[in-house]
């Protein structure tokens, strides 16, 4: 009798996008770039996002989306936005499982943040993802799948049943066509899914592998096929996983390549789509992977290259890279001692009331119910400057989370619009604290920013790149600059 084998095949898209809004204005500048449209945001959904949601790609892929992303499409692109949200309802009423898992809130490299921050990321994603797609998400995706045992750990306190990893994140090698067990210290264990290295950098960085969907499906998926397992009638899982806009905006066209593989090609080779939540519900796993820690898919050195820099990064050594993240901790370790400071005595637990703030923040809870669940006396203070004053200090610790954005440090420079931005948020946390205590975190930064932070292509140092940033709105909701010794170059 001859086994008979199912093989099947997930596309994981990572839809995400840095942000790219003012946190002053809360407006996306005009990139010049981006032409014909106004910014890259909306470049991106035109190239992007709408087509493959008008092709109905969504509902058969594995699919993240950035929470600060899914924010600006849902104010910006409404129609876009609710394509995507009805894509994985039809997921799961297909398949009892649906399409979308949850994406970690500011895109943080979660390795290099304390515990409580970890926390926060996961908690914030988690609601995010509730709120949005009105159910409890079943994976989540980790920035640049970064990971170490703490932020496993963090996972399964949070009931998610799954992430995925790159191979050479496992010690010793893996099997990507299945799920493994990772063991925690805790005496639980987690799920991992290693996406196949080779397809998914090949889909990713060579135009020829994705230009035919029948050639991708007829010749090189097999390639990645297990035979030993296929001989033996075992199920096995091809899969691959890339940046969700290689369909369509860094590779044009990829997005009709997308839709011919997923509802036509992979079928017609062999290959029934699925999701990872939906073969993980029939293909528990069955082997344990120990992995290295940390690690992530995109630097061969741990995680250096969001800290003290390396040669995964194109360009000179990156010597800012150390010194803006040492600067962000030393001004996050401030404005986390005078959070606790200036609001244990109005909220209950201060770091649970900053875990929920952001469904205050994002309206999904109201601020009367905020108030219920980590007022003191279970109200909102009566005096409005005691109020007042929390709302600024959260928003000072929602904007130092922000401020860890991992697109600051992936590139090759300080003086470029990612480290800019990530400044920008730090500013901003630095206004509220201003506006909340009337203490100055200004000089101390910029002091910081000006010794250990310099461009190696351009005069500027984080300092100067401070200085240039464009005014905000309203005067007094930031101290007065303090006059420097030395000059900073003008740009």
């Amino acid at each position: 009798m001859t086994l008979q084998s199912t093989k099947k095949i997930c596309i994981h898209g990572h839809f995400y996008q840095p942000p790219r809004e003012d946190p002053f204005t809360h407006r996306v500048p005009n990139e010049h770039g981006a032409a014909p449209y106004l910014n890259f945001n909306e470049k991106i959904t035109a190239e992007c996002y709408k087509p493959n949601a008008d092709a109905g790609n969504f509902e058969h892929i594995s699919f993240d989306f950035g929470p600060t992303l899914a924010d600006w499409l849902e104010h910006n692109a409404a129609d876009v936005y609710q394509r995507i949200i009805a894509s994985d309802k039809a997921a799961v009423e297909r398949d009892g499982v649906g399409s979308a898992i949850a994406h970690a809130y500011n895109h943080t490299i979660l390795p290099l943040a304390n515990s409580r921050d970890k926390r926060a990321q996961i908690s914030w994603g988690i609601q995010d993802f509730q709120n949005r797609f009105g159910r409890r998400p079943e994976g989540m995706w980790l920035a640049e799948t970064a990971i170490d045992i703490e932020c496993l750990e963090i996972l399964k306190d949070y009931n998610i049943t799954f992430t995925i990893m790159a191979p050479w994140q496992a010690i010793g090698g893996v099997d990507p066509t299945e799920p493994y067990w990772v063991a925690l210290p805790s005496g639980r264990r987690i799920t991992v899914f290693f996406y196949d290295g080779h397809l998914s950098g090949g889909a990713s960085f060579v135009d020829s592998v994705t230009e035919n969907a029948d050639a991708f499906a007829a010749d090189i998926i097999t390639h990645h096929v297990n035979w030993d397992k296929a001989n033996a009638g075992e199920d096995q899982l091809i899969s691959v996983a890339t940046d969700g806009e290689l369909y369509g905006h860094h590779k044009p066209f990829r997005d009709r390549f997308l839709t011919q593989l997923i509802h036509n090609s992979a079928p017609a080779f062999g290959y029934e789509v699925t999701t990872y939540a939906k073969y993980l519900r029939d293909h528990p796993p069955a082997k344990e992977a120990k992995i290295y820690e940390p690690s992530a898919w995109s630097c061969a050195h741990g995680v250096d290259r969001w800290y003290a820099g390396c040669a995964c990064t194109e360009g000179e050594p990156q010597k800012w890279k150390p010194g803006l993240r040492d600067s962000l901790n030393q001004l996050a370790e401030k404005i986390d001692a005078l959070f606790v400071e200036f609001t244990s005595a109005t909220l209950k637990d201060p770091w649970l009331a900053r875990e929920e703030y952001i469904s205050w923040r994002n309206g999904w809870i109201t601020e009367q119910r905020f108030w219920e669940k980590y007022g003191v006396y279970g109200r909102k203070p009566f005096r409005e400057t005691h109020s007042a004053r929390i709302w600024h200090m959260l928003e000072a610790e929602y904007y130092i989370q922000a401020s860890y954005t991992s697109c600051g440090w992936f590139f090759e420079d300080i003086d470029r619009i990612e480290p800019r931005n990530d400044i920008n948020y730090a500013r901003c946390a630095i206004s509220h604290v201003w506006q909340a205590l009337h203490i100055n975190l200004q000089d101390a930064f910029v002091a910081n920013l000006a010794a250990s932070t310099h461009s190696w292509r351009s005069p500027l140092s984080g300092a100067a790149i401070y200085t240039q940033l464009p005014p905000p709105p309203a005067q007094g909701i930031l101290p007065p600059l303090k006059r420097r010794g030395r000059k900073e170059p003008a740009a």
